[in-house]
């Protein structure tokens, strides 16, 4: 890549992102990317921030900004959603970046109207995934995202935080959006409304009794999702199902802060089974699908809904299923019309069990790679 001064914020802020647990794949692309994020001096600022939130004041003087400039321009990102900003209840105003996924690829489909300008964003994004950001968001032996089983599956031995139901339950609110990868994908006839949102999580966090730092004046629009009651997210969680998508959410046990209803065209955690070959992208559920061989026809309706090709056909006209590739979601089931597929709890030896909370998942994570966190900016 050829250093061009006015690139110069973009470079940095790059690098930032690359030393982050999540990581990013260093390239031309990203850099155009950034550019549609940022201005030139918030570049410069957002690459002297971290990713959990400090003082404003701290965040200047890293920068080498004068607090007023520093204020002006963090309030201006935070009215973008491309920076997190909260006015704590003591007054004092603190601000941390976003992940670049969950986050920064989400954010403007999450706020924005279809527009060209959009469009050309999501462009980038495909580019920017098959290039090298795709195999690098699913680096390492830590899993960032799992699978849920469906909402439909056995409950018995279910825990909490592997029940859609229950981590709905726990949160402080839902929201429901528009999809957001099946937007930037575009193509799509899958479902779109099916996006669930938990708390103010996917935004940055919550601080308890503060207040987002948000500018009317500078918001080029609101985020698109809408309060939803549990019962209406069940059903989101039931249409979902029978359209095929999976439930995807954080591979942790406690405050995910969403639910992915996700499809094989579009999702990048899926993608990266199917598209780029690797098997354990999106960890599975404790489940997985058996096949009861004096039920099942040989109807191949399983094979054609399974969103990772886990199910296959033997030369005896009965299917099987990879347990290696099957992510225990359930949406095969629903389609069994001999119900000859079911759901049953793995191997203890293959269970996987998602950490407690996010700063340990990106901590262990980080530590898998040689990346340390919490990352702290130059």
């Amino acid at each position: 890549m050829v250093e061009i001064a006015q690139d110069k914020p973009y470079r940095e802020l790059m690098q930032l992102f690359a030393r982050h647990p999540i990581g990013c794949h260093e390239s031309d692309t990203f850099i155009e990317i950034l550019k549609f994020y940022y201005e030139p001096e918030e570049a410069h600022l957002a690459a002297h921030m971290g990713w959990e939130l400090e003082p404003e004041e701290d965040i200047a003087k890293r920068a080498g900004v004068s607090l007023d400039d520093a204020a002006r321009l963090l309030t201006r990102m935070a009215s973008k959603f491309f920076v997190r900003g909260i006015k704590r209840p003591d007054g004092v105003r603190v601000f941390r970046l976003p992940f670049i996924l969950p986050g920064l690829f989400e954010l403007p489909f999450a706020v924005r109207q279809a527009s060209p300008e959009l469009d050309h964003l999501g462009d980038l994004w495909e580019k920017y995934f098959e290039e090298g950001w795709g195999r690098e968001f699913h680096s390492g032996p830590i899993t960032l995202i799992r699978a849920l089983q469906a909402i439909s599956a056995p409950k018995e031995q279910v825990m909490p935080y592997e029940d859609a139901v229950a981590v709905v339950k726990q949160a402080s609110y839902a929201t429901i959006n528009p999809c957001m990868c099946r937007q930037s994908k575009r193509g799509c006839g899958d479902p779109l409304d099916v996006c669930i949102l938990l708390g103010m999580g996917f935004y940055g966090g919550d601080v308890p009794g503060g207040q987002p730092v948000l500018d009317p004046a500078q918001m080029v629009s609101r985020p698109r999702g809408r309060f939803a009651p549990l019962d209406e997210v069940v059903e989101v969680l039931k249409r979902s199902e029978e359209a095929g998508l999976v439930h995807i959410t954080m591979n942790v046990q406690g405050d995910p802060w969403l639910i992915c209803n996700c499809c094989r065209h579009a999702c990048h955690g899926l993608r990266g089974i199917t598209q780029l070959d690797i098997p354990h992208a999106v960890a599975p559920s404790s489940y997985w699908c058996s096949v009861d061989e004096d039920l099942c026809t040989g109807c191949w309706a399983c094979i054609d809904r399974c969103p990772v090709g886990a199910i296959d056909m033997k030369d005896s006209m009965m299917v099987e299923v990879d347990i290696e590739l099957c992510l225990g979601c359930g949406v095969c089931t629903s389609i069994c019309s001999p119900e000859a597929l079911r759901l049953e709890k793995r191997d203890p030896d293959r269970i996987l069990t998602p950490v407690a909370t996010e700063h340990e998942l990106l901590v262990m994570r980080g530590t898998a790679k040689g990346k340390p966190y919490p990352v702290h900016p130059h």
